[in-house]
């Protein structure tokens, strides 16, 4: 099955903020992203923009420590949603992938839409496991929140596991 794996909104100024655990993170993300050109996954940037993420400013560009190679596609989003106004569905339609491995930054706004966009259409859906963070938990433990969202993720929507296991099955 054609797989890619999206990217979401590592952005400099979101690592900046220091959300929870994104050391780890950021060294997951690298690897992951080195697993999936090795195993000719595609890799896909997402990059958000709002008041605060400015198009064009050095806050908004990719994270340099998984920044895109040459040739590597970037959507830029201006809602949660990686799919709204931004062509990633004709594209990976156009390329035929069925498959969606997902990671990056704001697990309860772009990574939880985005999930769930992707599975409403049809893809197959897959987190890769302690694969996000977020800098806004509200009222929760931001650990707990993001164990909150995997679970429902892995009851409803996606696959929530690691990488290794993903490109096994």
């Amino acid at each position: 099955m054609k797989t890619a794996l999206l990217v979401i909104d590592i952005q400099n100024l979101l690592v900046e903020e220091k959300p929870y655990a994104i050391e780890e993170r950021l060294a997951l993300w690298k690897d992951s992203i080195t697993k999936a050109r090795q195993a000719e996954i595609e890799v896909i940037h997402i990059r958000h923009s709002d008041q605060f993420l400015v198009k064009g400013t050095d806050d908004w560009e990719i994270y340099p420590l998984v920044a895109p190679l040459e040739g590597e596609k970037i959507f830029d989003k201006t809602f949660n949603s990686a799919f709204k106004e931004t062509g990633l569905h004709a594209y990976l339609q156009e390329k035929e992938v069925k498959r969606l491995i997902i990671m990056g930054m704001a697990t309860n706004f772009c990574i939880d839409t985005t999930v769930k966009v992707a599975f409403e259409l049809g893809y197959k859906v897959a987190v890769i496991q302690d694969g996000t963070t977020t800098g806004y938990s509200g009222q929760l433990d931001t650990k707990d929140l993001i164990d909150h969202y995997q679970n429902i993720w892995s009851w409803n929507f996606a696959q929530v596991d690691t990488l290794e296991n993903m490109l096994r099955g």
